[in-house]
């Protein structure tokens, strides 16, 4: 072989590395593995005066989106997230459990009809609204909670759309 020839061959390699490298790198993504970044939403189960509220009360997903609510309690007492209507609604893609330390301790997979947060506790709901719901009940069913004010709704809007 030539010179010019073992130059092309190293060129040439050079070339299917790099394209190896970018069409790659996409993929490597948590984001691009799940079908885009989550939407964020925020929820807490009582306050950390005690009061037996969910804030927000009100919860309004779209059909067909990617979800992320992050739901803690921030009250010395546990709290229930609970609808039973809402799992009927929804595909969970997965529950994050995290330890003091922010480090995923367990992943819950499959129809959550209700979550039980500890004090101080924080969980991470990853889900895709895929039925429509109106005024879906969310309560907490701990020791009289619910009858204390602790109730909410969730609405599921919109039309499914797989273009993104």
């Amino acid at each position: 072989m030539t010179n010019a020839t073992n130059f092309l061959e190293r060129i040439m390699r050079a070339i299917i590395y790099l394209m190896l490298f970018f069409f790659a790198l996409p993929l490597s993504s948590e984001e691009r593995k799940h079908g885009g970044k989550a939407i964020e939403v925020k929820a807490e189960v009582g306050t950390k005066d005690g009061k037996m509220v969910f804030i927000p009360n009100e919860f309004t997903f779209e059909r067909g989106k990617y979800y992320k609510l992050v739901i803690s309690n921030p009250s010395p007492g546990p709290h229930y997230f609970a609808s039973d209507a809402f799992a009927t609604h929804i595909y969970t893609r997965k529950i994050e459990v995290a330890g003091p330390n922010g480090k995923t301790l367990a992943e819950i997979h499959g129809a959550i009809h209700d979550i039980e947060l500890s004090p101080n506790s924080t969980i991470e709901w990853f889900f895709y609204p895929m039925t429509k719901g109106k005024n879906l009940k969310l309560y907490c069913h701990k020791d009289n909670h619910e009858e204390m004010g602790m109730v909410g709704t969730i609405n599921i809007i919109g039309s499914l759309s797989l273009n993104k």
